[in-house]
């Protein structure tokens, strides 16, 4: 196979990861505390055969992890942070996993606890609150401590990254960080009681990516196409 042939093949697979990161992106639109995925963008080497834009295909993918917007529910156990690179720490039987969605509730033991029944961490330990405390009685400060009728019950364990890069997308919205993402108690953060982080998907943005790479997919199956039908032209020929 000649070297086109094989850069427009390498450049459908890499389009075709970007592909699925924008869908993926657009299916987490109205996911609270979603961050992006992004596909990075490379430039072909010179002399190598270029697509209608330039010869740019995909290269790595990795997390934007600018702020959402904020929206208030007035739900008395939503919590939304606001500060780039802060998280809440989610406590699972796999370890510890960093999320942005403050979407929790009280779990059978009265304990803080994310949409998926797992424990939040506290700075001390799970959050408890008591069972004679109503909603109205629980109160969150924007250092991020928790109050029941006017008692401190807890502080929510919340952490930044050295190197935020090396955070791995593990589901339900959270996020495995390995032990050289040097994790450290966040320092500068706000927590907003009844209020929810939204994705931080454009949506207009991301059409407009999945129309650029549609493009350019069809461009080099176009290559491809003419290739073969080159190819076909000169086995007729030499073939009699």
């Amino acid at each position: 196979m000649n070297g086109s042939i094989q850069a427009a093949g390498s450049s459908m697979d890499a389009l075709g990861r970007c592909y699925r990161v924008i869908t993926h992106n657009l299916a987490n639109a109205n996911t609270v505390g979603y961050k992006r995925r992004v596909e990075s963008i490379r430039q072909l080497p010179a002399g190598r055969p270029t697509t209608e834009a330039g010869g740019k295909v995909a290269g790595q993918t990795f997390i934007d992890f600018t702020q959402g917007r904020l929206t208030r529910t007035g739900r008395v156990m939503d919590a939304a942070l606001q500060g780039k690179g802060c998280f809440f720490v989610i406590e699972t039987p796999e370890g510890p996993m960093y999320t942005r969605n403050g979407v929790f509730r009280l779990n059978p033991q009265g304990q803080m606890a994310d949409s998926s029944g797992q424990t939040v961490a506290g700075e001390s330990g799970p959050v408890t609150i008591p069972s004679n405390v109503g909603p109205s009685g629980v109160s969150v400060s924007t250092d991020g401590q928790i109050s029941a009728n006017g008692q401190s019950v807890g502080k929510f364990r919340i952490v930044q990254f050295d190197k935020p890069e090396l955070l791995m997308p593990v589901g339900n919205n959270c996020f495995r960080a390995p032990t050289s993402a040097g994790s450290k108690p966040a320092e500068k953060f706000t927590v907003h009681q009844g209020f929810q982080e939204g994705s931080n998907v454009s949506v207009v943005e991301e059409l407009v990516d999945l129309i650029t790479v549609t493009r350019l997919y069809e461009a080099n199956a176009n290559s491809i196409k003419a290739h073969d039908e080159r190819m076909k032209s000169i086995l007729q020929v030499a073939m009699g």
